[in-house]
């Protein structure tokens, strides 16, 4: 028979991010543990408030499935004396597997004979098996801060009491010096006292009738209706911020909306500014017209209901009108200072204590914009100069100087000063787009300036945070490098465009040299293997997302890493006829080649790769002389295509394909390390043209004799 397992864990208000990765967390380790533990289980689903973490699954098995294990023994040699009695091994091999000694068989493995033991276990009731498993699950949530407050265990929150529920009866253990029990608490002001859950299945509901939403779901569903209701009510709607009603919906349990109006007169200031000013800190949900322009009004949610609420609104309100004063203040203060005073501070700003300061790393983004415009939108290079000049002159903004809410609006607040001070449409526009994207969720830069300027950003941070020494390291990235990376890669593959990074990065390298700014020499020059290795990782993991396989990746990545379009295009062109009959049967030659050039002696494969002479008696069987020409005239296909734009690299596999046949036959004809030394030269040279044709494309040595599974 199936039932319903309850687990409710009760404590103080956990932070608003702790709780879906410990809700994930406690649904994963439940849904292992039951099936470790040979518990059936139909579902598992968690749910939390701040104030609760709750595991509910449904359609559990009443007991353990049963299992017949087999557990090898000592060997019969020893198990057993002269006259076949057991030995002290034999009966501790019975003792340990808990079956009679006349119960053991004898096996025969390739080793010999041993004995073996079928143990069959008939299983638990669950209800004898929870006990234990609880308890477990709670202590392995992970929080990124947790507190310790009475000396039996940590937690993210202090914990106040432990729900546990086999359908109507409780599961008990104890955990944090808490006995578990039936008992559940409702809304801190509207059902401040405990009552009893009678059963699993009425969990939810007797929740609700305690003024908590447990759902999550079901609570984000109730705060937009209730905003857009309130927006509705004012004729405007409120505008989309599906990342404040996460976080908002996780602040509370009984959500309730407030209505709130603020003073036109600031309207005056940039919709940003002001949005910024009622998102961040008090997570008030802006409303807009129909014209698409902030009206005056904003929703605050309350966890609660009832009376209060024009206290809470007169509150509310206050707390805004000093926000947005303060920022009404920075606005026209940085305004009469104006853009270009702003970039002549940035030089008091230290950037990194070995990258010199923020106006020097403007002066570099500067320079290699240019240089970004000459390669990829010649048209663009005013634009995006002046762009570049003006993209941190925030950073010395009092606005984002404040270390307020309004610091968040890097980018977006200088394009707002370029915008009033008259700047063109198009500067304003790259300067906004620079700081995309932020996240991987974030769109990249519309604009091919913004574009620019973003890849100038992001390349100047990877570069030089590479030269002052700074790393990435496993899950850590505390100075964006990895992010930076992935931003960059992609730009590229999303827009199409064709960079080569690697190069890039070098040319800024110089730069920097010339500069004399975290200067390098010798064995310290050690920023330029770092990029390398943390590009190809980066251009790696763009693959992985993209379905590359591991194999194919590897292979396209060790030739021409800088450039991830190109790396996209060649493996997605191998991708598409690896899994040919004729492709494989290429490859079979092409790494028997590759092995043998591997194996030859290192002077003879040095040597080879010279021009070879055309006259066909020069060759010593037809084979040889039918491979070298078919060979040369694939090599001039092969640099014809890549000389193309967008390289068509389907058709230029294809090319190589057609060397099959004469490769097949050269091995069958001729024996390459042949006792003759110019034979044997001459043939690793044909050989050394085959690999280095294939090398234009990828390292086929990477793929193995089947199409790989593993992704990067």
């Amino acid at each position: 028979m199936a039932r319903s397992l309850l687990l409710e864990i009760g404590c103080e208000e956990l932070p608003a991010g702790f709780i879906p990765p410990a809700l994930e967390q406690l649904r994963s380790l439940a849904r292992e543990g039951l099936l470790g533990a040979r518990i059936g289980t139909a579902e598992v689903q968690a749910m939390g408030t701040p104030r609760r973490l709750t595991l509910l699954a449904e359609g559990v098995a009443d007991r353990q499935e049963a299992e017949t294990r087999e557990l090898t023994g000592p060997a019969v040699r020893v198990a057993f004396d002269a006259d076949g009695s057991p030995t002290n091994a034999a009966r501790g091999f019975a003792k340990s597997a808990g079956i009679p000694v006349e119960s053991l068989e004898r096996i025969t493995t390739p080793k010999g004979e041993y004995l073996l033991a079928r143990v069959h276990d008939a299983g638990k009731p669950t209800r004898d098996i929870l006990p234990s498993l609880l308890p477990a699950w709670i202590g392995a949530i992970q929080f990124p801060k947790t507190m310790h407050w009475n000396g039996s265990g940590r937690f993210a929150r202090p914990v106040r009491w432990l729900l546990a529920l086999w359908d109507g009866e409780v599961v008990p253990f104890e955990s944090f010096a808490i006995q578990s029990g039936k008992r559940s608490r409702g809304h801190r002001t509207l059902s401040p006292g405990w009552f009893e859950v009678k059963s699993a299945d009425r969990y939810t509901g007797t929740l609700r009738e305690n003024y908590v939403l447990p759902v999550m779901a079901e609570r984000r569903e109730r705060v937009v209706t209730l905003v857009n209701e309130a927006a509705a009510s004012k004729g405007g709607k409120a505008l989309a911020d599906p990342e404040l009603v996460e976080e908002v919906a996780n602040l509370i349990e009984w959500p309730d909306a407030i209505l709130g109006h603020f003073d036109e007169r600031y309207l005056e200031l940039p919709a940003p500014i002001v949005i910024t000013a009622m998102r961040a800190h008090q997570r008030y949900f802006a409303i807009e017209g129909d014209r698409g322009t902030l009206l005056p009004h904003f929703v605050a949610i309350r966890n609660g209901q009832g009376e209060g609420k024009d206290s809470i609104r007169r509150g509310n309100e206050a707390v805004l009108r000093a926000r947005l004063e303060d920022a009404r203040f920075y606005w026209e203060n940085d305004r009469k200072a104006g853009l270009e005073r702003k970039v002549q501070e940035l030089k008091q700003i230290v950037w990194h204590e070995k990258l010199g300061s923020v106006y020097d790393r403007t002066q570099r983004i500067v320079q290699l914009a240019e240089e970004l415009a000459r390669q990829l939108a010649p048209k663009t290079r005013d634009v995006v100069s002046r762009a570049a000049y003006l993209s941190k002159a925030d950073l010395a903004s009092e606005m984002i100087r404040s270390g307020k809410e309004f610091a968040g609006l890097e980018g977006i607040a200088g394009a707002e000063y370029a915008a009033a001070q008259g700047e063109p449409a198009a500067v304003v526009r790259a300067i906004r787009e620079h700081i995309l994207p932020r996240s991987p969720s974030d769109p990249i830069p519309h604009s091919i300036e913004g574009a620019i300027l973003s890849l100038a950003d992001r390349l100047d941070v990877i570069v030089g945070g590479f030269r002052a020494g700074l790393t990435v390291t496993g899950s850590q990235d505390p100075y964006g490098l990895r992010r930076a990376g992935n931003g960059i890669v992609r730009i590229l593959t999303e827009k199409g465009l064709r960079l080569d990074v690697s190069a890039l990065a070098s040319w800024l390298g110089a730069l920097y040299d010339r500069a004399g700014i975290a200067a390098r020499s010798g064995a310290e020059r050690s920023g330029e293997t770092e990029f390398a290795e943390f590009w190809s990782q980066r251009v790696a993991s763009a693959l992985e997302e993209k379905g590359i396989p591991y194999d194919t990746a590897a292979a396209v990545l060790a030739v021409r890493p800088g450039d991830p379009l190109d790396v996209l295009a060649r493996a997605r062109a191998i991708e598409a006829i690896r899994r040919t009959e004729d492709f494989e049967g290429l490859m079979i030659g092409y790494r028997r080649a590759a092995n043998i050039l591997k194996s030859a002696p290192a002077g003879e494969v040095a040597a080879s790769g010279q021009p070879l002479a055309e006259r066909p008696e020069a060759f010593g069987d037809k084979a040889e002389a039918d491979l070298h020409l078919e060979t040369k005239m694939a090599r001039q296909a092969v640099e014809t295509y890549l000389q193309s734009p967008e390289p068509d690299y389907q058709a230029l596999l294809r090319h190589l394909l057609a060397l099959k046949p004469s490769i097949d036959r050269f091995f069958e004809a001729v024996m390459v390390m042949a006792e003759d030394p110019t034979a044997r030269k001459r043939r690793l040279a044909i050989l050394e043209e085959v690999r280095q044709t294939f090398i234009r494309i990828a390292d086929f040595s990477a793929l193995p004799s089947a199409p790989g599974q593993k992704s990067v």
